[in-house]
């Protein structure tokens, strides 16, 4: 069976064998913005701006089942700090797969060779700057990053816009950055920005081959953990990286609603189940029926 003609499958027609196989969950890696959390980085309201608690409420069944949450996204350790003492976990995975955190932060693992990372990018570092020109110059008014997005990070930063995506990573390769790739995280509306794009998107500028999956890895051999404990949410095709490494994978519908050339992607897993609703609704739906 070819890619393009396998069926996407949803998780409410897979619930109960999913459920049936997740005896043994220990570790659930969520994404944030769009997945736990609205498009706007609100836990208690859905996509529409309307009140919605059942994500809060599940932390404690979360709790009692003994399921570890680890957050996983493009957002700086930092701010994952706070993130993670505001929700009641510990654990987590920032500057999208960059380093593995414990116990907000008494532990940091980077999931990647450093010593082969030449670039300064964190902290408003020279290469960003010129990064930034570059894509500016060849995207006018397509894209936008500020140094101070990226002061708080270590190895990655952040930009904002809608880009032809092959064509920015032949740039850096052409400019001396063939050890950095920027990648999609999905759409967002986290900012207001003047920009001339339809749908605004999260990048990230990455080190070459790290992803969220890579971090998992890394806390599956330090934890001692196998595919079969854990699973994982997102709304972006980074976040589908993240099903190679876990046993199931769930994404939120929004995700192929709004972009359609995600399910190319999704195809290439068979781990991959699709949610009924939204961002936090989605995920709420996938994690109650499991919890109870």
């Amino acid at each position: 069976m070819t890619n393009k003609n396998k069926k996407l499958k949803f998780f409410k027609d897979y619930k109960k064998e999913i459920k049936n196989q997740l005896t043994n969950l220990k570790v659930i890696y969520s994404d944030l913005d769009g997945t736990l959390l609205n498009d706007k980085g609100c836990l208690i309201k859905d996509v529409e701006g309307k009140f919605f608690f059942d994500v809060v409420k599940l932390f404690k069944r979360i709790s009692e089942n003994n399921w570890d949450i680890v957050l996983a996204s493009g957002r700086n350790k930092l701010q994952l700090k706070y993130n993670a003492m505001l929700l009641g976990v510990r654990n987590y995975i920032p500057e999208l797969g960059c380093e593995m955190v414990y116990d907000f932060g008494e532990k940091v693992y980077p999931t990647f060779d450093v010593s082969k990372y030449k670039y300064e990018i964190g902290k408003g570092g020279k290469d960003l700057i010129k990064i930034i020109d570059i894509f500016k110059n060849e995207f006018p008014g397509k894209i936008d990053s500020h140094i101070d997005w990226s002061m708080e990070r270590t190895y990655n930063a952040l930009f904002f816009g809608d880009i032809d995506l092959e064509k920015a990573n032949n740039l850096l390769f052409e400019n001396g950055y063939e050890g950095l790739s920027l990648v999609d995280n999905g759409y967002s509306n986290l900012v207001n920005l003047k920009l001339n794009v339809n749908h605004l998107r999260i990048y990230n500028l990455v080190p070459k081959g790290v992803d969220k999956s890579v971090a998992i890895k890394l806390d599956k051999k330090i934890r001692d953990l196998n595919s079969l404990d854990c699973i994982a949410l997102g709304d972006s095709v980074e976040d589908l990286k993240m099903a190679k490494e876990v046993s199931y994978f769930f994404l939120m519908k929004d995700s192929i609603d709004k972009d359609p050339k995600i399910i190319d992607s999704v195809k290439n897993y068979d781990n991959v189940f699709i949610t009924s609703k939204y961002m936090n609704r989605g995920w709420a739906e996938v994690i109650k029926y499991l919890a109870y």
